[in-house]
């Protein structure tokens, strides 16, 4: 039986209510659809309650037709909106996913895939759909010895207090830089580059500090201890600019 063509509205209305079974019930789906006008037209109870948590009452109808993605009168992140707005029209202009990561007052940094909608029908690009999820950031180390079965202590170990131990910024700058595999140079290099002026000396004063703090002996065993509390996991808020920023790095696996 061949397949009906549909109008653009009618196809982008279509594919909301496809979006709807697959994302609308789960508040761990935020996902949410715009048009070509760049105006929200669908947003799932997961994006509601990402936003909104502490206001219950707040509905889908109370965002949709909007730009910005929020109910009226909340001015959190605006200051975004316009990069937001340009990054959608982007989207739609080439017809193809972008991954964007997402620095605002959340504790966790995010990542929007923002696909084209495109009616089959016309070829027209009737919208965009978004959704987010957690920026994923797994130490290489660990990740290659989990595949491959290799049981490594302390980092495997499953911590149920991260971030135990409260380190100054300078601190916790150095220990994530270390646990990323940097040399002390480097880490000078990086810090310098952000406006942040250390000396190689300094560095190893801070690690010093750091096996203090943590209770150990060698620089070996603080990495150890710091990993397996995921410290490497935590970036240091210094490190971060509020913004949306385009992802375009891929992790490969060689052929050989």
């Amino acid at each position: 039986m061949r397949e009906r063509l549909m109008a653009d509205d009618e196809y982008l209305s279509h594919y909301c209510s496809g979006v709807d079974i697959i994302h609308g019930y789960h508040l761990n789906e935020v996902s949410f659809v715009k048009d070509n006008r760049l105006r929200f037209i669908y947003v799932s109870k997961g994006y509601l309650n990402h936003l909104y948590a502490d206001k219950p009452k707040v509905k889908a109808s109370d965002i949709v037709g909007r730009r910005s993605g929020r109910i009226k009168g909340d001015q959190r992140n605006a200051s975004l909106d316009q990069t937001f707005l340009s990054q959608d029209a982007e989207v739609i202009k080439v017809n193809k996913t972008k991954r964007f990561l997402c620095i605002d007052n959340h504790d966790k940094p995010l990542v929007i895939s923002k696909t084209p909608i495109i009616n089959p029908a016309t070829g027209n690009c009737v919208g965009i759909f978004c959704r987010l999820r957690k920026f994923m950031h797994p130490h290489i180390l660990s990740l290659i010895y989990k595949l491959n079965g290799v049981d490594f202590g302390l980092v495997n170990a499953s911590r149920v207090d991260p971030l135990k131990y409260k380190l100054t910024s300078r601190q916790h700058m150095v220990l994530f830089l270390c646990l990323n595999k940097y040399s002390y140079s480097e880490i000078c290099s990086i810090m310098k580059t952000l406006g942040y002026d250390i000396s190689e000396g300094r560095v190893n004063v801070h690690l010093k500090n750091l096996k203090y703090i943590f209770g150990v002996k060698s620089k070996e065993q603080l990495f150890k201890v710091a990993l397996s509390y995921k410290y490497n996991l935590f970036i240091p808020r210094q490190f971060l600019k509020h913004g949306s920023y385009l992802l375009d790095d891929e992790l490969l696996i060689s052929e050989e």
